[in-house]
């Protein structure tokens, strides 16, 4: 399974929504003033794009919905079906997650109401067909968010500043008592098992993020490991970088570069931030502060370390970050 996660979801949701559309509105429906409700509702739904005039997310997305129809013309037909398609998002954003709602079909039932005393539109079966549409797409949803859990592995969220986490995998395999606690350790930190772990990390801190910009929280943000030997496997590197190659999840998550691989592959980081990933830098005893090394800190996201003598040494000279070892 090779997935962009949040590309697929995005764009799972944005077919769901013309779905629901298309049938409340029948041939109230049209395609341009659709095509400005929707980049709006998921430019800002989404992708966090404009700058928030509410507190509340809803809010946010309701205003900029309303801002993207302004410059309709006057025609009165589609003024209409403008105010009806921008009066049913209500709605979406129930159907959609952004608002909590008891009961779907309640919700239904006043879209009925609406269509047929406001529109004359009339079909016996409106109710029935829009809550199946409802239930299957959520369930769909859950279903591939699922898809990407492994039960064998938990994955923990090490708090190391105020909206940024690291994140640690740990398994749960159960091995037989012939192997020691060392043993299994070593093994599950060996060069070839470290980067068959970002295949089970990648998805998770995905979901993750995902699942946070769902609830409308844009802040929350994931350091995760980058194992360098993995660029020597092309195919195989950008199988694993297509997981979270997403503008909205490139915003969340930072690859942990180690500052050893950075100095013999500095090219290849540099590919990676063109590219729109954002980088940790994991500095060890080898690191020395001078200008150069100043200036070259500001091209990182973050400047971490998991030593604490590093940490102490450093703390006063630059922007850094205390991880420790797990």
């Amino acid at each position: 399974m090779n997935y962009d996660i949040a590309t697929e979801y995005i764009s799972f949701s944005k077919k769901s929504i013309k779905k629901y559309l298309k049938l409340i509105l029948d041939h109230y429906f049209e395609e341009d003033i659709y095509d400005d409700l929707i980049n709006a509702y998921i430019n800002t739904r989404y992708y966090n794009l404009y700058h928030h005039v509410s507190k509340r997310f809803e809010e946010n997305i309701v205003y900029y919905l309303k801002k993207s129809l302004q410059d309709l013309n006057d025609d009165p037909k589609l003024k209409e079906k403008a105010k009806f398609m921008f009066r049913m998002f209500k709605y979406i954003l129930s159907f959609d997650g952004v608002v909590e709602t008891e009961s779907a079909r309640k919700l239904i039932s006043e879209i009925k109401d609406i269509r047929l005393n406001d529109y004359n539109l009339i079909d016996p079966d409106f109710e029935s067909k829009l809550y199946f549409m409802v239930e299957e797409d959520l369930i769909a949803k859950k279903d591939f968010l699922d898809s990407f859990d492994d039960k064998n592995f938990t994955m923990n969220y090490v708090k190391v500043k105020e909206h940024t986490f690291y994140c640690v995998l740990d398994h749960n395999i159960k091995f037989s008592k012939l192997y020691s606690e060392y043993a299994i350790t070593k093994v599950f930190n060996s060069k070839s098992v470290n980067e068959q772990k970002l295949f089970v990390t990648y998805p998770i801190a995905c979901i993750k993020a995902l699942l946070d910009i769902v609830k409308g929280d844009f802040e929350r943000q994931y350091i995760v490991d980058y194992i360098f030997s993995i660029t020597e496997k092309p195919k195989k590197n950008k199988r694993l970088l297509r997981y979270i190659n997403n503008d909205v999840i490139k915003e969340k998550l930072f690859l942990n570069v180690e500052y050893t691989d950075f100095k013999d592959n500095h090219e290849k980081v540099y590919e990676l931030t063109r590219e729109g990933f954002k980088i940790a830098l994991k500095i060890d005893n080898s690191f020395l502060i001078n200008e150069e090394t100043k200036k070259l800190v500001k091209l990182f996201a973050f400047v971490i370390t998991d030593e604490e003598e590093v940490y102490e040494k450093f703390k006063n000279e630059l922007d850094i970050l205390f991880i420790p070892n797990s």
